[in-house]
């Protein structure tokens, strides 16, 4: 039996018994009440949708590329089973839909906020590792059909060790994978902005498979790879990742309010932290830490973050900043925080490369795209004040810059 849902986007998702039973379990439908970009819809009022959608949006992407490669270079593939194709398929499939489970509330705006374990502090790859293969009620229905959940785990969280499972996990989670193409055309389309659209028909008609040598040398394995004709739509694509993240992902106000819900949070979760315990991690979600803002009505949190009252950007570097640039913020830095009269008034150093959905150079056919080549990693550096003396900040702040410049 085949279910459907009808979404923006793509249309028509298909799916089948395994995978709406998977759609139908309380992990995956908490997924519903998750923001797709967190804070964002408090700067763009539309960007209400969910990582629910997107889930379904990424298998239907997956789905699509693997149909395409699989029809058109099975002999590079070396997959000539039908059986073998059939089974890859429901593999990255499940992995599609399955890759964001672990997801904390409002996404990656508290991912900070995730427990320390062994010394390296949790991601949420990490609990969507733990849900898929430790949850009974999601490892038991992929056991059903054949599948191990490691399996399903490694290829949505990136952490294959088979050469084919590495292919797979390429599919989703690459430079050109599923996960990146869903979310910039579903954030572009509900944001109300072109920045990221692109020709997703013609980069599709147009990824290929090459046989590549591993590392190694020892033996050639599958690899994603886009033919002559498709480079024009993967530059499309990466622009348009380059301007979503100027121009939404690393918004000056979207930012900010991810900071003061951080610091709500942080006070109000034992330790500070979000639980380690899969079950109890679970349970947070949008609703449940917005139940508990509005229960704080009396706090400088909710004021922050509900009333609009929350800092300011007072300065920011250019979007590539150079060496000696970098090196005088350092210094303005530390004018700043030996200033008492500004005290938890404000934040210093919010840096474009800690955002999760920073723009890097990507690592494949660069060399063919001179447009690419120039396109520089972004690595903004900002400066935030409480309103009240935002102003003071920002003086204090463009004297010092002007001053440095002119003695460098």
């Amino acid at each position: 039996m085949y279910y459907e849902f009808r979404e923006p986007i793509h249309g028509f998702i298909t799916l089948e018994d395994h995978e709406m039973s998977i759609v139908d379990s309380r992990p995956f439908q908490r997924l519903r009440n998750i923001r797709q970009l967190g804070t964002t819809y408090l700067v763009y009022p539309s960007a209400n949708h969910t990582r629910f959608e997107h889930s379904l949006g990424t298998l239907q992407v997956v789905s699509e590329i693997f149909d395409h490669l699989v029809k058109s270079y099975s002999e590079e593939l070396g997959w000539n089973k039908d059986e073998k194709i059939k089974s890859y398929r429901r593999l990255v499939r499940l992995a599609a839909l399955l890759h964001d489970i672990g997801h904390a509330p409002f996404s990656h705006s508290s991912e900070s906020l995730m427990p320390i374990e062994s010394g390296d502090r949790y991601k949420h790859e990490d609990y969507t590792r733990e849900v898929i293969t430790n949850l009974d009620e999601i490892a038991q229905k992929i056991q059903d059909v054949g599948l191990d959940p490691r399996d399903v785990a490694a290829i949505a969280t990136g952490k294959t060790t088979e050469p084919e499972h590495d292919f797979l996990s390429d599919l989703l989670t690459g430079e050109l994978g599923a996960d990146r193409i869903d979310y910039l055309l579903r954030d572009s389309y509900h944001l109300g902005v072109i920045y990221g659209k692109f020709d997703y028909p013609r980069l599709l008609q147009t990824l290929v498979v090459r046989k590549m040598p591993t590392e190694e040398g020892e033996q050639e394995v599958p690899q994603i790879a886009i033919e002559e004709g498709g480079v024009h739509a993967a530059e499309a694509l990466y622009i348009a990742r380059y301007w979503m993240f100027l121009q939404v992902y690393f918004h000056k106000t979207r930012r900010i309010l991810d900071r003061h819900l951080t610091e709500f949070l942080r006070d109000h979760l034992q330790d500070g932290t979000y639980p380690s315990s899969m079950d109890d991690f679970l349970q947070w979600d949008d609703f449940k830490v917005l139940g508990l803002l509005t229960d704080q009505s009396d706090t400088v949190h909710h004021d922050r973050l509900l009333k609009r009252k929350h800092f300011r950007e007072a300065f920011l570097t250019s979007d590539h900043p150079k060496d000696f640039e970098l090196e005088r913020f350092a210094w303005l830095m530390e004018k700043l925080e030996n200033n008492n009269a500004y005290n938890d008034n404000i934040y210093i150093d919010d840096k474009a490369s800690m955002d999760p959905y920073n723009y890097s150079a990507p690592s494949i056919f660069i060399k063919r795209s001179s447009i690419l080549q120039n396109l520089d990693k972004v690595d903004t550096r900002r400066v935030y004040a409480d309103l009240s003396i935002r102003d003071n900040v920002e003086t204090e702040c463009k004297e010092f810059w002007e001053k440095r410049g002119q003695g460098r």
